[in-house]
């Protein structure tokens, strides 16, 4: 028997498929329960000379909601995914250059 079932807690079906978007350089889908977000990666490329880093790559992260704009909570998301992403990235292999993480959620029942 599943936990909840029982009573207690579990988590929700988490999946995830790559290759879903053919113009970025990388991207995919995350899925939990009835959550889903699908994101494109682009880079490394060119920077702008005012982001340019010049020991490692430079990490911009876009959060989109399902509709509207962008606010404080998506800022907020998309600072901690930066300083995660910075985290496993190895960027001082890239220095001088721009790595793009653009993020759309397409439903959200809470586990964004």
């Amino acid at each position: 028997k599943m936990a909840t079932e029982a009573g207690g807690c579990c988590l929700r079906p988490f999946s995830c498929e790559q290759g879903l978007l053919s113009r970025p350089d990388g991207s995919a889908a995350f899925l939990q329960g009835d959550t889903s977000v699908l994101v494109g990666l682009y880079g490394p490329a060119e920077v702008k000379v005012s982001k340019e880093l010049p020991d490692r790559v430079s990490l911009e992260v876009l959060l989109r909601p399902k509709v509207g704009l962008p606010g404080v909570i998506e800022r907020s998301r998309e600072q901690l995914l930066r300083r995660t992403c910075e985290a496993v990235i190895l960027g001082v292999l890239h220095p001088r250059t721009a790595i793009t993480l653009v993020l759309q959620v397409l439903s959200d029942a809470g586990s964004v």
